[in-house]
């Protein structure tokens, strides 16, 4: 702002200090047409410059006294001058923008400090189990020790994501992704669940290849196959699937209502089948949305009430083979 008032002060004095010049310097030429002594222009430029400079000076301070007042006070006047005109409006734009970028930055720093206690907190609780388990026998079961720990790694795995999606700029890597090899490792990673839940993984023409960058890709597939290994009867049968540049991910679960489908994606939200669990946190979702926005393809999901759900990974036309 200290800029742009000295640029446009010095543009609206300009004019009156070369018109000063002009006036002195007929001055002077009529003393030469009329033979008059030099002193009288010396005099007259010795008497006339510094009351100049001092009414300059004086229209400077005290515009530049009630743009700080503005600035500090923000109280709303009308302008005297041109230069308060701009500078005032100026001032407006910028502290409009100035408050709404504040609020944005409260509320992200909000929802980061509420996740970051959400996360925490289900971390805990697994550790908790852990101690429970540790206190109550002298050997814990290996069953019990990796379900915990994976859950922990789940939700340390979402805060993780989390916070690489908040910072200003990420380090993307795009590559060519072989879908199926992706997805068996996926699956493998996940094998235990699939044994203890008697769920049946079913991969259906996946011998095709994305542009993309691969860790996010895992990261957002991990999270439907896990949202679909949850929300899943035993026995029953998931389906990975290529069709149409999409990646599917279909279950037979119990469904999403079409209220709630409208805000599957929201930060926090769970819904109604969250609300049957305790290990839902309504963020998974919407963390693979937040993704496939900054990545360039698309998230939709497909579901009935008791007759399950399909979450498709959308890519371009030109980012597959």
């Amino acid at each position: 702002m200290n800029s742009r008032f000295w640029r446009l002060l010095v543009r609206t004095t300009l004019p009156i200090f070369i018109a000063y010049l002009l006036l002195v310097g007929l001055a002077w030429l009529l003393a030469i047409l009329y033979q008059l002594p030099q002193q009288f222009c010396w005099d007259l430029i010795r008497f006339s410059l510094p009351v100049l400079l001092v009414w300059l000076g004086i229209i400077g301070l005290r515009n530049w006294q009630r743009v700080r007042r503005l600035q500090h006070h923000n109280v709303s006047v009308a302008p005297h001058n041109p230069v308060e005109g701009q500078l005032l409006d100026q001032l407006q734009r910028a502290q409009t923008d100035s408050d709404r970028h504040v609020r944005a930055l409260r509320l992200q720093q909000q929802e980061q400090l509420d996740n970051l206690d959400l996360f925490a907190h289900e971390i805990k609780n697994s550790l908790t189990s852990l101690k429970a388990a540790a206190e109550n026998v002298p050997i814990v079961a290996s069953t019990t020790v990796k379900e915990e720990v994976r859950e922990a790694n789940y939700y340390l795995d979402l805060l993780l994501n989390d916070e690489r999606l908040t910072m200003a700029s990420n380090d993307y890597e795009f590559s060519w992704v072989n879908l199926a090899d992706l997805v068996n490792t996926i699956i493998q990673q996940n094998s235990a669940l699939f044994i203890r839940r008697q769920l049946v993984p079913d991969l259906v023409s996946l011998d095709h290849r994305v542009l993309t960058d691969p860790k996010w890709l895992r990261f957002c597939i991990n999270q439907l196959l896990s949202n679909a290994i949850k929300y899943s009867s035993p026995g029953s049968t998931i389906t990975i699937a290529w069709h149409a540049h999409a990646l599917i991910v279909s279950d037979q679960g119990m469904g999403i209502s079409l209220a709630d489908q409208q805000r599957i994606f929201e930060n926090g939200f769970t819904g109604h089948n969250g609300h049957q669990t305790t290990q839902s946190t309504g963020m998974g979702l919407y963390l693979v949305k937040q993704i496939t926005d900054k990545l360039n393809f698309t998230i939709r999901v497909r579901s009935k009430v008791g007759q399950g759900s399909s979450f498709s990974l959308i890519f371009p036309a030109g980012n597959t083979r």
